[in-house]
């Protein structure tokens, strides 16, 4: 791909290429709830953050964590902090205080900007956190905390500082085997390469265009949905706060009427059972949909194309990748496979010795392409275990058929995804182990009736326990309260014994075969 369609300096300034080459500055670049915000509008807010962080003394380099509900400050603060040369790390507002205080340690964040829902939160641990010292608070008031608006207000407009294209622009963190989060970190020429490739060539999205997504801002999915695609393009970003609830969702649709909308299967199957039941959907003004996070099942696909007559284009990405390097298009779709490659990127299959699978097979996906993380910050060791020179291991295994169509057969590893976010057994097993009625457990990734991915749960009790009425509720109540909700298992089997190898280690895949329904 031509370096000049990218950004060779700072990645701000490739954002607003679109509306200053096409005479854009008027247009709405956001929708959010009884607000448009204009492309002028947006930039000029975006000098102002920047303006604002040089009055907190924040240097180029530092971080800047941004916990808050997709909202146009979350825009500002993201691009204004990579617009200053800082790096922007956002992160999940359902992480625990616990995961939200590792975070912040880890990256060293000298500023959070944040929505009120989160300030409860941050309160409980920002003891221990020393290198925090500013909060930026979007909505409502707090102690110690500087409103948003009036930072902005009291600010001049900066330049956007010039850096080099390898520049760290921002970290997203994702959780990994051990439960850990891991900050993915990107450079300044990542998100333009992702717009280059998946956005234009295969979406082929344009100024007229409006762009919804169920899935986050802080999420590498959401980011490119509702922050670069649409902003990158000259189009419009729709803008939710509220959770992504069927009826939520089925207002946005009304009161938005959006053209393309981006969601997880979970989201889907939630929309299908909504008409179901009686109620109302307008998909008239959308195009197509897009769906990842985990693989699309068949049965969704057709039940939503009958249902609304629209495609779903399902694909796979990754944090460490930032988007979709396999997808289906809009031209060619076969309902249950990923898709084929995204040109611009590269695969490759292999087997359990490394050597590449050529042709149709099945084997390990590796990946390569410009949206690439240069590695996890601060975490080498991890950051060699899924690099191989340029390839990225993705953890996946794929089936390529001869027709260049990749299929999803599994994880490699024992994490995997559900409603479109990692889950790392050990963590639901550890939370599982601190209540007083169980021995032992292990917990697999399963499939409800729809094949939408679920936590699956087999549970030991102890000795004295020998009626099961009602724990497997008391169970998921005390994980609830140390996990977030994605994390709480689905189903609770209580089983003798877990199935163990003669070293002792529990043989997940015999546990598996039992968590699949479809």
């Amino acid at each position: 791909m031509a370096r000049d369609t990218l950004c060779s300096v700072n990645l701000v300034e490739y954002i607003f290429q679109a509306p200053a080459k096409l005479g854009l500055w008027p247009k709405s670049a956001i929708l959010f709830e009884d607000e448009e915000i204009s492309y002028q509008q947006l930039l000029h807010q975006t000098l102002r953050f920047v303006s604002a962080l040089r009055s907190l003394n924040i240097a180029e380099g530092e971080r800047v964590a941004i916990v808050a509900r997709d909202c146009p400050e979350f825009v500002i603060s993201f691009l204004g902090t990579i617009a200053a040369a800082a790096v922007a790390v956002p992160v999940s507002t359902m992480a625990t205080a616990a995961e939200l205080q590792y975070v912040l340690e880890h990256c060293g964040a000298r500023a959070v900007v944040l929505t009120s829902d989160q300030i409860e939160k941050l309160r409980s641990v920002r003891q221990n956190l020393p290198e925090l010292e500013h909060l930026l608070l979007i909505d409502g008031e707090a102690d110690g905390a500087l409103k948003f608006d009036e930072a902005l207000a009291g600010s001049n407009e900066s330049e956007v500082v010039d850096v080099a294209d390898d520049a760290l622009a921002f970290i997203l963190y994702t959780s990994g085997s051990t439960g850990r989060p891991k900050g993915a970190m990107h450079i300044h020429r990542n998100l333009p390469y992702t717009v280059e490739t998946f956005c234009k060539n295969v979406l082929k999205v344009q100024p007229e265009d409006r762009l919804f997504s169920s899935s986050r801002l802080f999420f590498a999915y959401g980011l490119g949905n509702s922050l670069s695609f649409p902003l990158a393009t000259g189009a419009t970003a729709v803008l939710c706060k509220e959770r992504p609830t069927p009826a939520v969702i089925t207002e946005v649709f009304r009161k938005f009427q959006p053209t393309v909308f981006f969601g997880v299967p979970a989201v889907f199957r939630a929309l299908i059972e909504s008409v179901a039941q009686g109620n109302f959907l307008k998909t008239s003004s959308i195009k197509f949909c897009v769906s990842a996070g985990e693989k699309l099942p068949e049965r969704i696909f057709h039940e939503w194309k009958e249902l609304t007559g629209l495609n779903i284009l399902d694909g796979i990405g990754s944090t460490e990748m930032l988007q979709m390097f396999i997808t289906n298009s809009r031209d060619e779709i076969k309902p249950g496979s990923s898709g084929r490659v995204v040109p611009g990127y590269e695969a490759r299959l292999i087997d359990p010795y490394g050597r590449e699978i050529r042709g149709a097979g099945k084997g390990d996906l590796l990946i390569k392409g410009g949206s690439a993380s240069p590695g996890y910050w601060k975490n080498p060791e991890k950051t060699a275990e899924i690099m191989t020179g340029e390839w990225m291991r993705t953890g996946d295994i794929y089936r390529l058929d001869e027709e260049g169509f990749y299929w999803f057969e599994g994880r490699s590893d024992d994490i995997f995804k559900t409603k479109g976010l990692w889950v790392s057994p050990i963590e639901v097993e550890e939370a599982l182990h601190s209540c007083p009625e169980v021995s032992e457990a292990a917990v697999v990734y399963g499939t409800d009736e729809d094949g939408i991915g679920i936590v699956v749960a087999y549970v030991v009790l102890k000795d004295e326990i020998h009626e099961t009425h009602g724990i497997a509720e008391r169970l998921r109540e005390r994980v609830s309260a140390l996990l977030p909700s994605y994390k709480i298992p689905s189903e609770i089997h209580f089983i003798k014994e877990l199935p163990r190898t003669a070293t002792g280690k529990i043989q997940r895949y015999k546990l598996r075969q039992g968590g699949k329904k479809g």
